[in-house]
């Protein structure tokens, strides 16, 4: 191509040696090859001298297509699957601890990093600025087409509501505010709080009108408290003790003024604790090295029972009921989280679900699914939905991309019995399970799922079935790495050791996924083994000699480059 601009500027001329031109290429090739040569040989050894079913080998594993899926489903798993697998953590690591140690300050997908180093949830701020519930979302080519249609809170609401009714249970509907709500001065010096989303006044008044629900909206409340105390955790997505507490008042206050009878019994708190944690938006900032320091709270635990499944009162929501109750996932202790207090304010228990990223939907569905829940639901007298603005405010596009998603629910008709078998031990094929998301885009770190069987023969014990038919649930990942049982296959005969879920207290309250329609569920518990220290060294044995195998095999690809490079240049001449 000629030089327009001769007149202006010469033509410049640059002359490359053929040895530094060999030079450069044998670089390239070794940045663009050596890394994933390298992974795939290590992973393939490791396969080959391993009884690890969870071992993924990129190079092997794009050719098994499942007979299920489209050649486009099965590369978009793929690539979700090699956007998970266990080699990206590091670069991924170092690339955003750069960003988030250097001048810009830069968040991750999932936290944004505010002023004075307050961290965010990005779905919390998205839920504040998009279409929301009420408006529909204009139809555009950047929509995922393989995405199912979207119901609208206010419907999936408005329809658990009358099926309330129909029990003579009323329902309030506690909304509690996001951080950026409550604290948006840390996003932008001049913005003022509370900030609300703006159909917010039309949301909640379409819900007041209906004839057995109530609202109350922590927004006003918790950002009048804000002048007295901190409400919510800077580097946490949840409220404070002090915010929390508020809100328990505020609930307790609200029942109590309905002069229901219920059953009271003596609660107390104890000595308060300081509990410390990173928080979980430092978590999902996924950085090397310390950023940020621990931060502390002081909280009060409630002594005696304040979960009772006898009590009149329901109380449903998600990890903003978890915090400080479980110590499971959040990490923030026990016993002194929303329930207990409002149990305390009360003087009584409550009927307690509570499950991690599952106000919308998953909470309702363990309430639904109990056994007998349509006969047990008329002694109950009034739900209270604990939920966040950010999951009713979310649009479409929004709600998609957070998984936060509101179905309907069906009670289960059955007559009401007091308890599943505590142990069988059955031969059951698997039947469905959901499409597990990538670990690394979720919110919280563990998630079980559930998956449906068929019993083929019961060894021992006894479990009632509809149509043979059980719902087990398996651990999908914990602390976002995917375990042996995320690799289950539909099809597949399994052996399975079953305890009915309710018994596993700790496990309760953490993300859920099931798409199915059984009530009864099950937990696969794991066969112990006295093996487990021996395989752990020959495992590490195993690694140690993939690595020397790896290295070897990109040590040969390199001389094979080297020798082929000196043949085209031979040639050449």
């Amino acid at each position: 191509m000629q030089n327009p601009y001769k007149e202006i500027s010469a033509d410049i001329e640059v002359h490359v040696s053929r040895r530094a031109a060999a030079i450069s290429i044998f670089i390239f090739l070794c940045i663009i090859i050596l890394p994933p040569l390298y992974q795939n040989i290590f992973t393939l050894n490791k396969s080959l001298n391993s009884d690890d079913n969870s071992v993924w080998v990129p190079v092997i594993e794009i050719f098994k297509k499942s007979s299920e899926n489209t050649i486009g489903e099965h590369l978009q798993e793929y690539e979700n699957n090699l956007e998970s697998a266990e080699f990206t953590d590091p670069p991924r690591r170092l690339v955003q601890t750069l960003l988030s140690k250097g001048p810009l300050r830069e968040g991750s997908g999932k936290t944004m990093i505010g002023k004075d180093g307050w961290l965010f949830l990005k779905t919390a701020l998205e839920s504040l600025t998009g279409y929301g519930p009420i408006e529909i979302e204009p139809t555009s080519v950047s929509q995922d087409p393989r995405r199912v249609h979207w119901q609208s809170p206010l419907t999936s609401i408005e329809r658990f509501a009358e099926q309330l009714n129909e029990f003579g249970v009323e329902l309030v509907i506690v909304s509690i505010p996001v951080k950026p709500m409550i604290y948006p001065e840390h996003l932008s010096r001049s913005a003022k709080d509370p900030v609300i989303h703006p159909d917010s006044e039309t949301f909640y008044s379409y819900l007041k009108k209906l004839p057995n629900v109530d609202v109350l909206d922590l927004t006003l409340p918790l950002s009048k408290l804000k002048s007295k105390s901190k409400v919510f955790l800077k580097q946490d997505t949840h409220w404070t003790p002090e915010g929390m507490e508020a809100a328990a008042k505020i609930i307790a206050q609200y029942i109590k003024s309905k002069n229901w009878d219920y059953r009271k019994i003596n609660l107390r708190t104890g000595y308060d604790e300081n509990r410390s944690s990173l928080g979980d938006l430092v978590e999902s900032l996924k950085t090397y090295g310390k950023i940020f320091d621990v931060e502390t709270v002081i909280t009060s635990p409630v002594i005696g029972k304040t979960v009772d499944r006898e009590s009149p009162i329901i109380l449903l929501g998600d990890s903003f009921t978890n915090i400080y109750s479980t110590d499971t996932t959040l990490h923030w202790g026990k016993n002194a989280g929303l329930a207990d207090h409002i149990a305390l304010n009360l003087g009584g228990p409550l009927d307690v679900i509570a499950i991690n990223g599952g106000g919308a939907t998953e909470a309702r569905k363990k309430l639904a699914s109990r056994r007998g829940s349509a006969t047990l639901m008329q002694k109950k007298k009034v739900i209270i939905w604990a939920i966040t603005a950010r999951d009713l405010f979310l649009s479409s596009t929004q709600a998609h991309k957070a998984r936060v998603h509101w179905e309907d629910v069906n009670f289960d008709k059955r007559k009401p019995k007091e308890s599943l078998v505590s142990l069988a031990e059955v031969n059951a094929r698997m039947l469905s399970k959901p499409k597990l998301p990538n670990p690394k885009s979720t919110t919280y770190s563990s998630l079980l799922y559930g998956a449906d069987y068929e019993v083929l023969k019961t060894i021992s014990g006894k479990i009632e079935t509809d149509q043979n038919k059980i719902a087990v649930i398996h651990w999908a990942y914990k602390n976002r790495q995917m375990l042996p049982s995320s690799n289950y296959k539909v099809g597949e005969e399994r052996h399975l050791n079953l305890v009915p879920f309710d018994q596993m207290k700790e496990l309760r309250t953490l993300e859920q996924h099931y798409d199915g329609d059984l009530f009864d569920f099950y937990w696969d518990l794991p066969e112990a083994s006295n093996e487990t220290p021996k395989k752990s060294i020959i495992h590490q044995e195993n690694a140690s000699n993939s690595h020397i195998i790896a290295s070897a095999g990109c040590g040969l690809f390199a001389l094979i480059l080297v020798f082929v490079m000196k043949l085209i240049g031979k040639h050449n001449k």
